[in-house]
């Protein structure tokens, strides 16, 4: 499932704090650059993390401007090795935070027209949107998993995280992440057969 979306604008870009003092001016420039970098690339993976959990694009871009305003307010303390899994564990407790804010979490449905799938050779315009009405049905059978299962769907194949990168960011072991994927996977087959998918 290679699932991507387009958010209909950016999240506004974090802004730079200065100090007066200027060798404080120059170390804080070049972390300033270097978060820059790290937004720009992550940006789009926190985003789809984050929209698959959420009703609506507003609410998902609400939250993925908080998570990027805490990882700036803590970017001293940002782990140059293991960048990506730190920002994503921002963004899961953003999200259980939010669940906690609203008492529920939210049935997540996916407009088709936010839904970018990789172009497949000789795929005519008909069948790309079959598939993409696929795919956007998916996410809503995906929002009737538990919290755990979800999650771990969402963070393989939406925000496209190695079982690695998912073990650290859940702080369970790489064996674990396997294990809970493969329950998780079997769990929305069954789901899928349920409805007569093959």
């Amino acid at each position: 499932m290679d699932v991507g979306y387009l958010p209909e604008r950016h999240v506004d870009h974090v802004g730079v704090a200065t100090l007066p003092d200027p060798l404080a001016q120059s170390v804080d420039r070049a972390l300033a650059f270097s978060f820059e970098d790290f937004y720009a690339a992550a940006f789009p993976k926190v985003y789809a993390f984050i929209r698959c959990h959420v009703r609506t694009a507003d609410i998902a871009q609400e939250l993925v401007s908080r998570v990027f305003a805490k990882a700036y307010r803590h970017r001293h303390s940002l782990p140059t090795h293991a960048a990506t899994p730190w920002v994503f564990r921002i963004a899961h407790t953003t999200v259980i935070d939010y669940w906690r804010v609203e008492h529920r979490r939210e049935s997540v449905s996916v407009p088709i027209d936010e839904i970018v799938l990789r172009p497949a050779d000789g795929l005519d315009p008909e069948a790309a949107y079959e598939r993409k009405q696929r795919v956007a049905h998916l996410f809503r059978l995906m929002g009737e998993l538990s919290e755990d299962d979800r999650i771990l769907l969402v963070l393989k194949f939406s925000a496209q995280q190695t079982n690695r990168e998912i073990a650290r960011i859940l702080t369970i072991s790489e064996r674990a992440v396997s294990m809970r994927l493969l329950r998780a996977l079997r769990r929305l087959r069954d789901r899928l057969q349920a409805i007569g998918w093959q």
